[in-house]
């Protein structure tokens, strides 16, 4: 089925959470019911809500060979973002942050726009989203990666 282009109003303090939710939608399989109500809006691992029996499975040293597949279908600016979080394993970096090293035009926006396909391909693998996305105070978002999950990474973006 094709893609539609469908346009909606976002308040403008929460298109970074909005980007952040939109990717951990198309990583859930289709028909999926969205978030549980317990996890909208909160802070934590984005893993999708996948409905009964459809759980995402978190990322495993055996994932080597899907790690590798993944990394090697990243975008430029997505592989970016994944190497600034492998680089530094457990370390929350803000939106705004993220844009500026990675200079980005459209600043902390652009870092959400660019989770939806690595969201969608975590999905295909049947694994949770890598990046983990916590809500900050001032409306922002918070881009980590935990240190196994970054280890994961690491050898993928080497090849081993």
């Amino acid at each position: 089925m094709a893609d539609k282009q469908i346009t909606v109003e976002v308040p403008e303090e929460r298109v970074a959470e909005f980007y952040a939710w939109f990717a951990e939608f198309l990583s859930a399989p289709q028909g999926g019911l969205g978030l549980p109500r317990a996890r909208r809006g909160g802070p934590g691992r984005h893993r999708g809500y996948a409905g009964p029996g459809h759980n995402p499975e978190p990322w495993t040293p055996e994932d080597r060979d899907k790690a590798r597949w993944l990394y090697r279908k990243l975008s430029t600016p997505a592989r970016e973002l994944f190497d600034l979080l492998i680089d530094s394993p457990g370390a929350r970096f803000s939106g705004n942050d993220v844009a500026t090293r990675l200079a980005l035009q459209n600043g902390a926006h652009g870092v959400a726009g660019i989770l939806a396909w690595p969201g969608r391909w975590s999905r295909k693998l049947g694994r949770e989203f890598p990046i983990r996305t916590d809500a900050r105070e001032d409306g922002g978002t918070d881009f980590s990666m935990d240190e196994d999950t970054a280890a994961l990474f690491a050898q993928a973006r080497s090849g081993r």
